[in-house]
């Protein structure tokens, strides 16, 4: 239940960070494309107008993902990745790497993903309360992140602090958290710098990502800066959409106890449960698109060089598109979801993310009932473009 008035309310409120669903429901009635000056941006809300601009990449620009990282900023040092670049680079890029995330590859990883499962939930299950998100959300997809990339587990700590500090910099604008989020690009992308200098001089046996990048630059395929953009957005992406996806529907669950005994009850609707879960909690809330021309949407002009916000979250709300959008059911078609992006920018990592999720859930679905949340009011990520619990403390019920 929403406690502010979302005509009157700013788009980067905190009660709009924390329940964004009202607001994005009054602005795809009443203004949905509406300029935010703190953005410095249009908010576009509404399923269809989305669509539109995500399947339309030549008038649409992924450029504008860049906006945090000017040229003469010392720490913009890495190149153009798969989700800020436009065709024909975009296909060069993602072509380098598309073969390691689908779906035959990731079969292999399943093993090892269950490995960390039984690991982290052992551990669990030896303590009377827990915070599920720092105990075992964000474990879980940094170490499968990291392995895939031959990092060094004494890393993984400083893996979560980069990855929070490149979602800042594309949450916010200003302020002394955003400049201590600018050092801490800046570190990672020096690690990054580091790490390829190291293993350019001995790649050939080596079978982790980063070696597949270098093997690509070998063969002109990708230059240095756009390897180390690579890898940040690999990073990030690997971990945070499955942190905030676990934690999001571990949430729901226990909100929807009916939901929750039809996957005990069904286990192989799983699959579909996250489905929705990509849906109803939208863990990326949207991206950024940059006008390449003047164009109209839902009877507003974009300039030329105008930046758009393009709330995923919204879309995947709208009522014209889903019934009852603010209800989870985990039998829902959930056909046309974008919590995964739409277009040729569909998020590389998909089905790794949906991997991680499926045996997650197999192990807590049978357990969420025992859970009991030790404090009323969920603590929500501080930002608007990725949106997950930040902690989730509970314990187990006694008996």
């Amino acid at each position: 239940m929403s406690h502010y008035n979302p005509a009157t309310t700013d788009f980067l409120a905190p009660e709009v960070r924390r329940d964004p669903y009202p607001y994005f429901a009054y602005l795809r009635a009443n203004d949905p494309v509406r300029w935010v000056p703190a953005m410095n941006a249009f908010v576009v809300t509404r399923y269809a107008d989305i669509a539109t601009i995500l399947r339309d990449p030549e008038t649409f620009s992924s450029i504008a993902m860049r906006r945090q990282a000017p040229g003469k900023d010392p720490h913009a040092r890495g190149g153009q990745s798969v989700i800020t670049s436009d065709p024909p680079e975009h296909a060069r890029l993602r072509k380098i790497l598309q073969e390691e995330f689908r779906v035959r590859p990731l079969r292999e990883l399943e093993t090892r993903i269950r490995e960390l499962v039984t690991t982290l939930s052992a551990a669990l299950e030896t303590q009377t309360a827990f915070d599920l998100v720092r105990d075992f959300t964000v474990p879980l997809p940094v170490t499968v992140i990291a392995e895939l990339l031959d990092i060094e587990p004494s890393q993984h700590a400083a893996f979560k602090h980069w990855s929070d500090c490149l979602i800042k910099l594309l949450n916010d604008r200003a302020g002394p958290e955003w400049q201590l989020a600018r050092q801490g690009v800046g570190e990672l992308i020096d690690f990054f710098s580091a790490i390829f200098i190291q293993r350019s001089e001995d790649f050939s046996a080596r079978h982790d990502i980063l070696s597949v990048l270098l093997r690509a630059e070998a063969a002109d395929q990708i230059e240095r800066r756009e390897m180390i953009a690579y890898a940040m957005l690999l990073l990030t992406g690997g971990n945070e959409t499955t942190t905030n996806l676990i934690g999001g529907m571990v949430l729901a669950l226990q909100q929807r106890p009916d939901q929750l005994a039809m996957l005990r009850e069904n286990p192989s609707l799983i699959p579909n449960a996250i489905e929705e879960g990509l849906r109803y909690c939208s863990p990326v809330q949207g991206v950024y698109r940059r006008a390449m021309r003047e164009v109209e949407l839902a009877g507003q002009t974009i300039p030329a060089q105008a930046d758009i916000v393009v709330m995923l979250a919204s879309a995947n709300h709208d009522e014209s598109h889903f019934e009852r959008p603010d209800s989870f059911e985990v039998t829902r078609r959930t056909g046309g979801q974008v919590g995964f992006g739409m277009g040729i920018h569909h998020c590389l990592g998909a089905h790794l993310g949906r991997l991680e999720a499926r045996v997650a859930l197999e192990w807590l679905v049978p357990r969420i009932e025992r859970f009991e949340r030790t404090q009323d009011a969920v603590a929500w990520n501080d930002n608007w473009f990725v949106r997950g619990p930040e902690s989730l403390p509970l314990r187990w019920k006694s008996g």
